[in-house]
């Protein structure tokens, strides 16, 4: 029963009670909050709740929650559960994740991606032509994979190719092949390229804008006639593959400046999908510091935990390299900070100053309470916003709260700031 069960697994251990709120502990659910929402939270206590008080005394059973293990462990003086998560890097033949483990790294909290989300599932059942847009760093790379892996396609191969990244004398021959003979130093019996190589699977050409001009000639060969042309033959090869693309660039200014050919453009802006950049998700940045921390927890065998200012300082930044800088990040503070709680203080000097401008802090200490703190952080993001929005009803709405609640207080808010004066 137990054969999968790993020595090495980093457990979360926790003394259960025979109430639901008491199965599991505080660490337990941050852990399962890197994937799960708290309603599925709460579900899965409930499950674990029954569990234990079907079990008999002195029993040990456990749970498979993908991508989480939990044990039970009841003895007549005391309940244990643990909670591990299980290494999803363990795929089959193609050496990437599955559709399961790419939505978690991609996670989506926010409308915007929730929309992007829904967006991909319907177009992976199609083979039109994808444009990925966004600026660098926002997971155009994680997206084109998550299409893929949703697709008729998946079971086939998935070739990434950036096309800034290969030298222009060498980009024809990688992504179309070269017959036997055509230069010196060429492989005997020649070498099949990108396109053929992917047949019946998806190319995903990331950084489109740099393509050299005579080769999109050739690429819109193959998005027209399903066909490619290798270096030094004579005949066309046919192939079957889906195109998704990816750019940072403007590609229609690319266009009027005679850099990108525009019915190339037309070819590949069949579906285009526009990522925004992490700024504008400010909803999916908790989560996803806690989806880069859980990585790195099980990558190195040491579990650690934000405290909560670092969570409110990480939501203030500006993010300008977007998820990869987000995720840079986390892996920094993971393997400087000596503490199991990762502080505002092992984050980079820039946030710092970010952190003292949300927060007033203690003179002596450095430290204020937490209640102070959330009370502080909710003046200035209701300040804020109705200095945008010149409306309770709209900052209402732009915060998701009723608009009793805004007006409430602000009132207590100029109250506050008159008696200061």
């Amino acid at each position: 029963m137990f054969s999968d069960i790993k020595i090495h697994d980093n457990w979360l251990v926790h003394s259960a009670g025979m109430t639901v709120d008491s199965v599991l502990g505080s660490k337990q659910e941050e852990l399962l909050e890197t994937i799960f929402s708290k309603e599925s939270i709460s579900f899965i206590k409930n499950i674990v709740h029954k569990k234990i008080t079907s079990l008999k005394s002195e029993a040990i059973s456990q749970l498979l929650i993908a991508p989480f293990l939990l044990l039970i462990v009841k003895e007549p003086s005391r309940i244990l559960t643990a909670v591990s998560m299980q290494d999803t890097n363990q795929t089959g033949g193609s050496g990437e994740p599955d559709a399961g483990s790419m939505e978690a790294s991609l996670i989506a909290r926010s409308p915007k991606m929730l929309e992007i989300m829904e967006i991909v599932r319907k177009i992976s059942h199609v083979d039109s032509t994808i444009l990925l847009l966004g600026r660098s760093g926002v997971g155009k790379s994680v997206i084109a994979k998550l299409i893929h892996k949703y697709s008729s396609r998946s079971n086939k191969s998935f070739i990434s190719v950036n096309c800034g990244a290969i030298p222009e004398a060498l980009m024809e021959s990688e992504l179309f092949g070269y017959s036997h003979g055509s230069f010196t130093g060429g492989k005997r019996g020649g070498k099949k390229g990108i396109f053929e190589s992917a047949n019946e699977g998806t190319v995903f050409l990331d950084e489109i804008g740099e393509l050299p001009l005579n080769l999109q000639v050739k690429l819109l060969e193959v998005l027209q006639e399903n066909s490619i042309r290798p270096i030094g033959s004579s005949r066309l090869v046919p192939v079957n593959v889906r195109v998704i693309a990816a750019t940072n660039q403007d590609l229609l200014e690319l266009v009027a400046q005679k850099k990108f050919r525009e019915d190339l453009y037309y070819r590949l802006n069949v579906v285009p999908i526009e990522i925004p950049s992490l700024r504008e998700r400010q909803e999916d940045i908790v989560y996803l510091a806690r989806h880069f921390l859980t990585q790195r927890i099980k990558k190195y065998g040491i579990y650690k935990t934000f405290h909560p200012d670092v969570e409110e300082v990480l939501k203030q930044h500006e993010w300008p390299g977007n998820v990869r800088e987000l995720e840079n990040l986390i892996e920094r503070v993971f393997i400087t900070a000596e503490e199991s709680e990762i502080q505002v203080k092992h984050l980079p000097a820039a946030f710092h100053s970010q952190f003292s401008g949300i927060l007033p802090k203690n003179e002596t200490t450095g430290i204020i309470p937490l209640k102070e703190a959330k009370r502080l952080v909710e003046k200035e993001l209701i300040l804020k916003a109705y200095d945008l929005y010149k409306s309770s009803y709209r900052v209402a709405e732009a915060l998701g709260v009723d608009q009793s609640t805004i007006a409430k207080k602000l009132k207590e808010f100029r109250e506050e700031d008159g008696k200061q004066k």
